[in-house]
């Protein structure tokens, strides 16, 4: 073992310690096959290969680890027991999750959540990230024009994926969507037929639910960057998504995770307002584990985002440890905003 590994090693058993708590929420969003992940880091990031996942669940196994279903989470917090927990959710509502993370989470017994914007699931929001990394793959160039500026980057920049995504972002309900629509548009890009692709419908998504090892939570109508609402919007975002989800169900939803998730989209606000609309619990994607104290922040709870730009059990191992946590946030223990 080199010195370099062993100083690793002992850094993760130090880290569980102090940051490890006795729980631990998960992230992910796709299960793709490996020769169909994306080129582009920040979309490649939300896709892990099933034979990753597999290897992940295993680890989570062998480490010991009691994975619970999302609603067991409150009480666990509430009345800490037993082994450390972890909770397994995934973002958006992808296709992929019904025909490819399932089966896999079905070997293992182990139960997971997943949250879905109607939106995303009916068309009336768009896919924007899947929509502009095809616009990206296509031609030379991507050249179109918005608010009457032109703009131009030649195929498959990073540079031209970070400062889209960032104009889409800070774009607002029909605008956002104007936007897409110009960018695909101009690429030449069936944004309808690729969203339909990547998605599940509402019977796929009814389908995953009547499974005894999943839960449905909600995302979100239209998946906004949420503090760039006014409140009365915000609300609604949240509270709509809760109802439209539970038509199509026909049972309570109980579980949101809010779009993007981190300090520049969501704050003590947004906590507020997931709290009002009556949900018994809303992620974030702050890398932090549970402990205790989130008892009295159930609508603020930190999430160990699993990135498919690194190997899935490796990344695991660390974010479970608290390690990860630790150095991004700055040393603080329980995360809470």
């Amino acid at each position: 073992m080199s010195l370099r590994t062993a100083a690793e090693q002992f850094a993760v058993l130090l880290a569980r310690q102090i940051y490890g708590g006795i729980g631990a929420i998960f992230c992910l969003h796709r299960i793709v096959p490996d020769a169909e992940r994306s080129a582009l880091p920040d979309n490649r990031a939300l896709e892990i290969a099933p034979e990753s996942l597999r290897a992940m669940l295993a680890w989570v196994a062998g480490r010991g680890l009691e994975v619970i279903a999302l609603d067991q989470v409150p009480e666990r917090l509430v009345r800490p027991r037993g082994r450390k927990f972890a909770c397994f959710t995934f973002d958006d509502g992808y296709r992929d999750n019904l025909t490819l993370a399932l089966p896999v989470f079905r070997e293992f017994g182990m139960p997971f959540a997943v949250h879905v914007s109607p939106g995303l699931i009916d068309g009336s929001a768009s896919l924007w990230w899947y929509q502009i990394d095809a616009a990206l793959g296509r031609g030379e160039r991507l050249d179109f024009a918005w608010r009457g500026r032109e703009y131009g980057w030649p195929a498959g920049s990073l540079e031209a994926f970070s400062a889209l995504a960032k104009m889409i972002r800070e774009e607002l309900g029909e605008a956002r969507e104007e936007l897409v629509a110009a960018i695909c548009v101009a690429a030449g890009i069936d944004a309808v037929g690729l969203q339909k692709r990547l998605m599940m419908t509402w019977d796929e998504v009814r389908r995953l639910a009547a499974e005894p090892l999943v839960t449905i939570g909600a995302h979100t109508v239209t998946h906004p960057v949420l503090r760039l609402l006014g409140e009365a919007e915000a609300l609604a975002e949240m509270a709509d998504s809760k109802r439209q989800v539970e038509a199509q169900l026909g049972g309570p939803v109980r579980h949101l995770a809010f779009p993007f998730g981190g300090a520049n989209a969501v704050g003590s606000r947004e906590f507020r307002l997931a709290n009002e609309a009556a949900f018994s619990t809303a992620t974030t994607t702050r890398c932090a584990n549970l402990f205790p104290a989130h008892a009295r922040h159930l609508t603020a709870l930190p999430r160990l985002t699993v990135s498919g730009n690194y190997p899935a059990p490796d990344r695991v191992r660390k974010l479970e440890s608290g390690l990860l946590s630790a150095r991004e946030r700055k040393f603080q223990r329980v995360v809470t905003g």
